[in-house]
């Protein structure tokens, strides 16, 4: 059994992994998450936003390994921060997905520990998609989100600074329940049952991450601490309209029929968000070491039988 220091505990996909690993856990972070993660042995107050406390903290720490869940996720949000140009960046996003991770990178790099940093799809620009593990962020540009470039300044900046860090990607990740925060799923759910799910998007790709499936890459990546770049994500790709038919099918138990939408047309809409049409993740790296990825129709199945629609 390990030590690990969790920075992000309480998120969405931090918290399954704190109810599951049978590790120690110790978590840092702005908010104690031990209400709802008794698990969690040891909470430190930090904000990662605030430069030098990561490594004061990791320097003292008696963990030995170090994962980053921690990041500012609002898409639309983090794209009200938005520079002109890069050499401008600041605010959030910029502090918590970017300047963060490298000071987190820099201070295992010094202490001699593995590190797993958790990123997104959002990185690439979602003309050429699914990306496999050798392709590198984009570069800043109309077609990729401020939050989507900051996760990707975040990733070259944790290289730079820990060249055998662990990059772990997801893509749209869901689970059954989680009292803290919504995901793309159970918001599917809701906005149905109240009778305002907007048309869903026939022409976006897209490879939905099963939330269990990250734990299970994280304790793989932990027994084989070796660095690189992996994703874990359905092995087959979807659109929003096939998923949201599939799943409202064996939620009512007959065959549903939902209007299609564009997001090619959602995109040229005035303040849009730049989001990947053609995007999402393969995951030969992780299926190469042994780990099981579940499928978008396998989890919506498992998403059914765990309750996520209740």
């Amino acid at each position: 059994m390990t030590t690990l220091l969790v920075f992000g505990a309480d998120s969405l996909v931090g918290s399954w992994f704190v109810e599951h690993t049978a590790h120690r856990v110790q978590a840092a972070g702005p908010v104690d998450p031990r209400p709802l993660l008794p698990r969690v042995e040891r909470f430190e107050l930090l904000d990662l936003r605030q430069p030098g406390g990561a490594r004061s903290l990791i320097a003292g720490s008696p963990a030995e390994a170090v994962i980053n869940f921690a990041a500012i996720t609002d898409v639309d949000g983090a794209e009200r921060e938005r520079p002109p140009e890069p050499s401008l960046a600041a605010g959030a996003a910029f502090s918590l997905n970017a300047l963060a991770p490298e000071e987190i990178a820099r201070a295992c790099a010094e202490t001699g520990r593995p590190l797993v940093h958790l990123s997104t799809d959002f990185v690439f620009d979602g003309r050429s998609g699914p990306y496999d593990e050798r392709e590198e962020p984009a570069p800043f540009s109309p077609q990729v989100s401020w939050y989507g470039w900051t996760k990707g300044e975040g990733e070259r900046r944790l290289r730079a600074a820990h060249p055998r860090a662990t990059v772990l990607r997801i893509a749209y990740p869901y689970r059954a329940r989680f009292p803290g925060r919504e995901d793309f799923a159970r918001r599917w759910v809701a906005l149905r049952a109240a009778g305002r799910l907007p048309p869903m998007f026939a022409d976006q790709t897209f490879t939905p991450t099963w939330i269990p499936d990250v734990a299970a890459a994280i304790e793989a990546l932990l027994a084989r601490p070796e660095g690189g770049t992996f994703h874990a994500a359905s092995p087959e790709p979807t659109t929003p309209l096939e998923f949201a038919t599939r799943l409202f099918s064996q939620l009512d138990g007959r065959a549903v029929e939902l209007p299609g939408g564009s997001m090619e047309q959602f995109l040229r809409r005035p303040g849009a968000t730049p989001r990947p049409r053609r995007g999402g993740l393969k995951v030969g790296q992780l299926l190469a070491r042994g780990v099981r990825l579940t499928a978008w129709h396998e989890g919506i199945a498992r998403f059914l039988e765990e309750g996520g629609a209740r």
